[in-house]
């Protein structure tokens, strides 16, 4: 019988998370404890109550197999080494164009690549039908924006190809992982890092034109494995909710990143490369975020009771937070085999540490929607870091320092923000 009531009631109590609340929707619908005797054998209304509970619990319980994971070590791991697949031939451009234009040109281009990416992604998970009219779109969008930054530098031609390239890369790349191409895409930029690896290895002009000219033709195979992916995808262009939130929030993510670095791209080598591990990293952070999702949906099919619930998700929270770490410093670590370790290195690398920290939160709390929160916690950092700084010249070592500690501000802002979404058990069901 408590089986015909859940079926019955199931509408109404979807959103139950203990049986408390199964209790008042009974009474809600005149049930009391001679009815719950009578009809269904149960004392009163609070033992058909649990009853009915852990039946609709039974009921959302999915069958085996039946319910994929987001998780996916392999591919979601590899991320950021895809990502930075484009790095290997940052040394042969250098000895072509020259890092005095290569490096302004290529930060300003990955700011602008960063906002119409996340523009791009909200197109393929919103409206996926106009995803392939949106990255056309955005392509001849960044092309134009590519080209404005080489002239605003009067920087020269090749300069301006590169930046093409570079934020050609950024749209197309992340289409393909949303498809989840991470083989395609490992395959097709391939030729490109080994290119790269031999300009290293001899340092010659010659092999130096060969690695760009090879990382180019690469570039241009993964454009085109993107839009032939997305061929089918040309429907209208319809704005997804959120756009506006979504884009101001991934415009202030990469001014706060951007502007700390980009003052010694060309000038401080151990400080240029202290966030190679953050980018290395960001697969990491992408894959325990999906973890924590998957593992904290089966704890509401577990649990009876709100505090339960709460309990085991701050751990489980910790625990990916702790891994993001972790990984994160071992990352960050590598670069130093290469180039001198200095104290402003070092703080500039544990900045990058606690960000990508902040970051793996910021997963969480973008996939529950919570933008406009997201948005208030990257200004309060911004305020710190670089408002401190305009406002008063600082030494490499202290803008450093000043820089971790904005990110501290982040990582703790963001931390309190999820806490406090794990009392919503609905939220994860």
């Amino acid at each position: 019988m408590s089986e015909e009531l859940a079926r019955r009631l199931n509408p109404k109590l979807v959103q139950a998370v203990e049986p408390l609340q199964v209790a008042a929707a009974l009474e809600s619908e005149g049930l009391n404890d001679k009815i719950a005797r009578d009809r269904y054998g149960h004392h009163d209304v609070f033992s058909l109550a649990e009853a009915v509970y852990d039946r609709l619990v039974r009921e959302s319980e999915p069958p085996p197999g039946g319910v994929r994971r987001r998780s996916r070590a392999f591919a979601q791991l590899s991320h950021g080494l895809l990502y930075a697949m484009p790095g290997a031939l940052l040394p042969a451009a250098s000895a072509l164009v020259g890092a005095r234009w290569l490096m302004p040109g290529l930060v300003l281009t990955t700011g602008a690549g960063w906002v119409l990416g996340g523009c791009l992604a909200r197109f393929g998970y919103g409206t996926p039908a106009s995803a392939g009219t949106a990255l056309r779109l955005g392509l001849l969008l960044g092309a134009g924006i590519a080209a404005a930054i080489g002239l605003a530098l009067q920087a020269p031609p090749a300069l301006l190809a590169l930046c093409v390239a570079q934020i050609t890369f950024q749209l197309c790349s992340g289409m393909l992982l949303m498809h989840r191409r991470e083989g395609v895409m490992a395959v097709l930029m391939a030729p490109g890092v080994l290119a790269g690896a031999l300009y290293l290895a001899i340092g010659e002009p010659v092999a130096a034109v060969l690695a760009v000219t090879v990382g180019a033709g690469c570039i241009a195979a993964v454009a085109c494995a993107a839009v032939l992916l997305t061929r089918e995808q040309r429907a209208p262009v319809r704005v997804p909710a959120g756009l506006p939130a979504g884009l101001a929030h991934t415009a202030l993510t990469a001014l706060f990143l951007l502007q700390a670095e980009a003052r010694y791209v060309v000038e401080r080598p151990d400080l240029a490369v202290a966030g190679a591990g953050l980018v290395l990293g960001m697969g990491v952070l992408e894959y325990r975020a999906h973890c924590f999702e998957d593992d904290v949906r089966g704890v509401t099919r577990q649990v009876c009771y709100p505090v339960e619930f709460t309990r085991q998700a701050q751990r489980l929270l910790l625990h990916g937070l702790g891994w993001c770490l972790a990984a994160l410093v071992a990352l960050s670590a590598l670069p130093f085999l290469f180039v001198a370790l200095t104290p402003e290195g070092v703080v500039m690398a544990l900045a990058h540490v606690v960000l990508g920290g902040a970051y793996y939160l910021s997963f969480l709390l973008a996939n529950q929607g919570r933008v406009a929160e997201l948005c208030l916690a990257q200004g309060a950092a911004l305020v710190l870091h670089p408002g401190i700084r305009l406002a008063a010249p600082l030494p490499v070592l202290s803008d450093t320092l000043l820089f971790l500690a904005a990110c501290l501000l982040f990582l703790c802002l963001l931390l309190v923000l999820t806490a406090s979404r794990l009392r919503d058990v609905w939220a994860y069901r």
